[in-house]
């Protein structure tokens, strides 16, 4: 299945000049508002547009887990986010208005996955396979082994610009037509490194952008995924949307909060200087806050105790009378007790 893949490192030129050099455009040019729809000028440059673009052809992708194992692959639609196991197959079911591009004339179409980093802090640099992985399909063809994703297609292409170091896989769409009656053109991907290994994503998370571009490289489409490639997909994508679903609602409270404490510095002075006068018995509610992994819960849960207990102490006042601390107390139990 490998024998017919090639690797192609690509120059930093202009789509423009792309189109310019080609003796033989078998694609027609695209009209003037179209073209001034492109967002970018190279889409594996150091500089790349992530952003969203249907454009004029509605392109877009369906994940559909319902005849899939939930072992393999899981996908969350909240969080735009698919949870795949290692070197296990993605099935991507891409869709665009295929008899508008037919009517036009528009061939020779190509999909590209390009992985990068989803922070903005570490999106610059290449993707590449860590080592180890490397080694252990260092049998394999090498013009894609340093590549993290692997796409099934047989004559898919391999590439990575020589400038930016950045590695895609491309696909050609051999008949758009070809699953017209679903509406859907399908290619299959792998994910050949975890998140987790240390010399390579290093559990920075990851976003791969699929593109739907001509011949000469003019981008008719984008759509942007995020991935997590992990042991155990299930688990960590409930755990992810947990996060952030409290991290939505301590974002919800703390607009409440605000609010209220606006509403309160439009009140009358005189009942204002009582509230303060009286703050010792006034109740106030801590804002939600996720805290990632549990020996930093654990470490969390414990200082507040000590504070809670030290603060009792000095004031004189009994400590099983204080509620918090028992509360924290119980947590640390429960925690340690999971540990054993």
């Amino acid at each position: 299945m490998d024998t017919n893949v090639t690797t192609i490192k690509t120059e930093n030129n202009d789509v423009a000049e792309a189109v310019d050099s080609e003796t033989d455009i078998e694609s027609p040019p695209l009209s003037e508002d179209l073209e001034s729809g492109y967002e970018h000028l190279k889409q594996t440059g150091f500089q790349i547009c992530t952003d969203d673009y249907s454009g004029q052809f509605n392109f877009d992708f369906i994940l559909d887990s319902t005849k899939v194992s939930k072992r393999h692959w899981m996908y969350s639609a909240a969080l735009n986010k698919v949870y795949i196991d290692m070197n296990r197959v993605l099935p991507v079911q891409f869709q665009w208005d295929f008899v508008e591009i037919e009517l036009l004339g528009i061939k020779n179409l190509r999909l590209r996955a390009l992985p990068i980093f989803a922070t903005s802090e570490f999106q610059q640099l290449s993707i590449k396979r860590c080592p180890v992985h490397i080694m252990q399909d260092k049998f394999s063809d090498n013009k894609k082994v340093e590549h993290i994703i692997w796409c099934e297609q047989n004559d898919a292409v391999y590439e990575e610009d020589l400038n930016s170091q950045r590695c895609s896989v491309v696909s050609t769409v051999q008949n758009s037509l070809l699953c017209s009656d679903h509406k859907t053109y399908n290619v299959l991907y792998k994910f050949m490194c975890k998140s987790s290994c240390s010399m390579s994503l290093n559990r920075r998370p990851i976003d791969v952008i699929f593109t739907l571009e001509t011949l000469q490289g003019q981008v008719l489409g984008r759509r942007k995924l995020g991935v997590k490639v992990c042991s155990c997909p299930r688990r960590d994508m409930l755990k992810e949307e947990n996060l952030e679903k409290k991290r939505s609602d301590g974002l919800n409270n703390t607009v409440k909060r605000t609010k209220q404490v606006n509403d309160e510095n439009n009140t009358p002075k005189k009942i204002l200087k009582t509230h303060q006068e009286n703050d010792e018995n006034t109740i106030y509610e801590l804002p939600v806050i996720p805290v990632v992994g549990k020996q930093l819960y654990l470490s969390t849960l414990e200082l507040l105790h000590g504070h809670f207990l030290g603060n009792a102490v000095r004031e004189g006042r009994i400590i099983d009378s204080h509620p918090l601390i028992s509360m924290f107390a119980d947590l640390i139990s429960q925690v340690k007790s999971e540990n054993n």
